[in-house]
């Protein structure tokens, strides 16, 4: 059988790695460090020490989430097919971060996850289709810029400007534009809803800077409910809301759990914590120094999953299962409490055999999953094998039950062979 070239990479399976899916790069106008200019050499030396952040960083999957923009995405995809970048070790997902005209004076970020198989072309429509309250025109730094030339000076002045200041300074239009921009509410669901084969996800803040919890549901509650209906990720810090997304009921959530999940149409979400970082590595513990990899109150999202785009939709089918919020999943606890009772991995090797002795079962490795429960495959896949070899070396009492090492069927039919190999 054709082995896939995620089993190859993962040959264990689905096992809890951190994630993080909330991360800039010097493409965000908020970046607490040296920008992306335009000059090659300066901005690859900047994407080469956003992979070397990466690579040294605890989580094995990242996401990043520029504001209004993929220019972070685009540096770093445009360096790794040069012959001289740096290795990435880690995966890495395109995103992006945006902000929602809300029926209120709350301000609503929305973030939005792309595979990492995505092409340029499709990210490039994808902002196209995303269009702008004030202005109705499609996202670009033009139409932000326009943005901010046409808000009121009431809204200007929040931001110590004019409308004739901005008409003379571009890069100012820019930057006020993107900290007052807002799309609106029906390009953004579309705009996922289009991009093909399933290869964007909505991702919603909730309990962060900015989310939907703060938003009263009771006088808009058919805004809140078309945001929560078409979001399958979720981003809170919280214990007890990761738990009412994904289904489970707790002594703090059990009075309002129901309705809850009603407003979801009772399907669990995936509900993650990303760290936000503005800069490639932390220098302390405030909240705007935090680099990849340093989630706030040790908040770390554990996601059991490949690294893979195919590892996250699998996670958001099963989120109750297979994510968890903090320093570490219980199982994980026991496996490094209980480390003598779980099976890293089986090996079979020759071992002082005669010259001329047939390759079976030589350089046989399997790696183990510390949740292993069954073993699977079809008639003759070596499942009785499999079985058989980890009860010999545990010193099963059942050995009578063996169907692959008995000694008519294993020593004698094969002449014996079976004493030359060695399994550890």
């Amino acid at each position: 059988m054709e082995i896939s070239s995620a089993e190859n990479l993962f040959p264990r399976g689905s096992e809890w790695r951190v994630w993080d899916l909330h991360v800039h790069t010097p493409a965000s106008f908020h970046w607490n460090g040296p920008k992306f200019t335009g000059d090659e050499n300066k901005d690859n030396a900047l994407v080469d020490e956003m992979i070397e952040a990466m690579n040294a960083a605890e989580p094995a999957v990242f996401a990043i989430m520029d504001y209004w923009n993929f220019d972070g995405w685009f540096k770093l995809v445009k360096r790794l097919e040069d012959d001289d970048a740096p290795t990435l070790l880690k995966t890495v997902f395109p995103g992006i971060e945006l902000r929602i005209a809300t029926p209120t004076k709350v301000r609503l970020n929305a973030h939005v996850i792309f595979s990492n198989k995505i092409e340029e072309q499709q990210l490039n429509d994808f902002k196209s289709a995303l269009k702008l309250e004030l202005i109705s025109r499609s996202l670009s730094n033009s139409a932000l810029k326009d943005y901010a030339i046409q808000a009121g000076d009431d809204k200007l002045k929040e931001h110590g400007v004019s409308q004739s200041v901005l008409q003379d300074d571009s890069e100012m239009a820019l930057n006020v534009g993107c900290k007052i921009a807002e799309l609106t509410r029906e390009s953004y669901i579309e705009a996922i809803k289009n991009v093909p084969k399933g290869l964007a996800i909505g991702f919603m803040p909730f309990s962060t800077n900015d989310g939907l919890q703060h938003i009263d549901w009771n006088e808009h509650y058919a805004y809140t409910l078309s945001l929560f209906q078409t979001s399958p990720i979720f981003e809170t810090r919280k214990e007890d809301l990761w738990a009412a997304f994904v289904g489970i009921k707790t002594a703090k959530n059990e009075t309002w759990i129901e309705n809850f999940q009603q407003a979801l149409n009772n399907v669990p979400r995936l509900a993650v914590s990303g760290s936000d970082a503005h800069r490639f590595i932390s220098v302390n513990a405030g909240s705007n120094d935090r680099g990849y990899g340093d989630f706030p109150s040790g908040k770390k999202t554990w996601i059991k999953a490949n690294p893979t785009w195919e590892g996250l939709k699998q996670a958001i089918k099963e989120p109750a299962n297979r994510s968890y919020i903090g320093q570490q999943p219980h199982k994980l606890s026991k496996v490094f409490e209980n480390k003598t009772f779980y099976i890293d991995k089986l090996c079979v090797n020759k071992h002082e055999a005669p010259t001329g002795t047939p390759n079976w079962l030589t350089d046989c490795e399997i790696e183990f999953n510390t949740d292993l429960v069954a073993i699977i495959g079809n008639k003759g896949s070596g499942k009785s094998a499999l079985a058989d070899i980890i009860a010999l070396l545990g010193q099963s009492q059942q050995n009578h039950y063996f169907s692959f090492l008995k000694k008519v069927d294993f020593v004698v039919k094969l002449a014996n062979r079976p004493s030359f190999f060695k399994v550890n």
